[in-house]
């Protein structure tokens, strides 16, 4: 008897190339293929109007694991699955699913949501404009402003997530979220949602350091030993890149230290680097080599960096919301997200005594990695099981 499941490759086609929601899927994807057997026959949702991601090709992915692909494009996503006697729907990333109703399907569908932090941002009045890369203009930050006060962003948002929510709190969906944060969060904003959220930890993506570093300038910096912190996704407003230059202008005036960013699109002073993209690999020895990982974020629905930081060895900086400390544990040196002054205060202590945590952090290293791979198992058996059973 075969098996026949439907899995979600639009994060591949994800805008900002490299991130959570590419990393989650690939992994989960990496190992549904090592435990699939030969009668489960998988498709895979695309949309051709979309792009494709930066770090994997999503059909030389599709055709290395014999993917048969669907543009949703060209067919509705209901008749697709009736059409094709779906048994397993698997939505790795809900939030992409706007405006689609399955309402009254049969089919078991996973469906994961990784955070709600657009509502949440206009819930608690944060303004992205102040804290914006450097190119946003004094108008589009005033637009940011006077949308923000005026209610509309919490709308939008609202509005949409309504077709989402209800798929995800539909019967037949088996409901999923990658922290117990982000399970609360869905519980406070959408009270309607009375059924259970399992939790999965998003599982690590496997160490790639196989041979030398691939990009020049991160290649000069670890052989010539500069010490640097380091932080990535740094074009992203949520990530909070503002409050690290102001924090860094003023470590740099006291320390020979240097600020390797990824994406941030300029460097502040001779001290900073600014990289545009890194190769896993060269992830991993960029995490390995620096003084700490410096993280931020105003909102994380889990919060892959710090996680990727400690198992390299290597102190994170976090900041001290959301589901960051859920998932850092004892391991975090933590700071407010809203003060410079106190991320340069746990630079300092980083720069001071670059062992502190050492102990925790190799503790809490392996308590995640332990959990994350229990999880993944058990999703994989989740997506894997008969329907009958």
């Amino acid at each position: 008897m075969s098996k026949r499941i439907l899995i979600d490759m639009l994060p591949f086609q994800h805008s900002g190339g490299v991130g959570g929601a590419l990393s989650f899927t690939k992994a989960v994807y990496d190992c549904l293929f090592e435990y699939k057997t030969d009668n489960v026959f998988v498709y895979g949702i695309y949309d051709s109007h979309r792009g494709i991601a930066q770090q994997y090709n999503l059909f030389e992915y599709a055709k290395s694991h014999g993917i048969e692909l669907y543009d949703v494009s060209k067919k509705p996503l209901r008749e697709f699955i009736t059409e094709n006697s779906i048994d397993c729907f698997y939505i790795a990333f809900g939030q992409f699913y706007e405006g689609i109703n399955l309402t009254g399907i049969k089919t078991k569908v996973i469906m994961f949501i990784h955070d709600i932090f657009d509502i949440e941002r206009c819930d608690n009045k944060i303004d992205y404009a102040i804290t914006d890369p450097y190119k946003l203009t004094i108008w589009g930050r005033f637009k940011r402003i006077a949308n923000l006060a005026s209610g509309r962003y919490v709308k939008q948002a609202y509005n949409r997530y309504h077709d989402i929510m209800k798929l995800y709190a539909a019967e037949n969906t088996i409901s999923y979220t990658v922290s117990n944060y982000t399970a609360n969060a869905l519980k406070y904003y959408f009270p309607k949602i009375k059924k259970e959220i399992n939790v999965c930890y998003s599982p690590l993506r496997k160490a790639e350091i196989l041979g030398g570093i691939e990009n020049a300038i991160l290649k000069e910096l670890v052989e010539s030993r500069k010490k640097y912190f380091f932080m990535i996704a740094a074009n992203r407003i949520y990530k909070n890149p503002g409050v690290v230059m102001k924090a860094f202008k003023r470590i740099s005036e006291e320390y020979d230290v240097k600020l390797v960013t990824l994406k941030y699109g300029k460097s502040i002073n001779n001290s900073h680097i600014d990289i545009n993209y890194l190769s896993d690999a060269d992830m991993d020895y960029a995490y390995k080599h620096a003084l700490a990982l410096l993280f931020p974020s105003f909102f994380e629905g889990f919060g892959y960096p710090p996680i990727e930081a400690i198992v390299n060895g290597t102190p994170a900086i976090a900041s001290n919301v959301t589901s960051i400390p859920e998932i850092l544990g004892n391991a975090g040196i933590y700071f407010s997200p809203f003060y410079p002054a106190d991320l340069y205060r746990a630079m300092k202590l980083v720069l001071d005594n670059p062992s502190i945590k050492d102990n925790e952090i190799q503790k809490r290293a392996k308590e995640v990695t332990t959990r994350q791979e229990q999880d993944l198992y058990k999703l994989i058996k989740e997506i894997l099981k008969w329907n009958q059973e």
